[in-house]
Formats: C-alpha cells, structure tokens, sequence
C-alpha cells in the first residue's frame, strides 16, 4: 500500500473520517452551548424557588400566574388578544 492510499483511507474512506469528525465536533459545541444554557436556567429557578419561600411572594405568585384568590374576593381576567 501506498501512503497516498493510507492518508485517503484515513482521511475519507474510514468510518470515522475527516468529515464525520467535524460534524461531531459541531454537534459537541452545540451541546455545550445548551449545556450551558440550561445550567443558566438551572440557577434561574433555583432563585425563584428561594424567592418563593416568602409567603407573601408565594401568594403573588399564585396570584399573578395561575388566577388564585381568596374565598371572598372576586376575580376578573382581562384578556387582550
């Protein structure tokens, strides 16, 4: 064999060839960008779920997002679409 006909083979006849290895290095950074992306996600939460821990957050919350109320107040969802 020739090395012309090794540098080929290893270069684009082999299954893990040139090509095949920049495609997965791609698909590495873009993994690694969502990594990050969740892990920025991740610290997000874990500060609402402290700021949570605030009674009175906690009943804004509820209030605000899921249109809880008390037993004696009336509740009117304005709806601008």
């Amino acid at each position: 064999m020739s090395t012309a006909f090794v540098v080929l083979y290893i270069l684009i006849l082999h299954e893990t060839d040139i090509f095949t290895l920049v495609k997965r290095n791609e698909r590495v950074t873009e993994l690694e960008k969502e990594i990050e992306r969740k892990e920025d996600g991740v610290e997000e939460l874990k500060i609402a779920i402290g700021e949570l821990e605030d009674l009175r957050t906690l009943e804004k919350y509820a209030r605000e997002e899921h249109f809880f109320k008390k037993e004696d107040e009336d509740l009117f969802i304005f709806s601008f679409e």
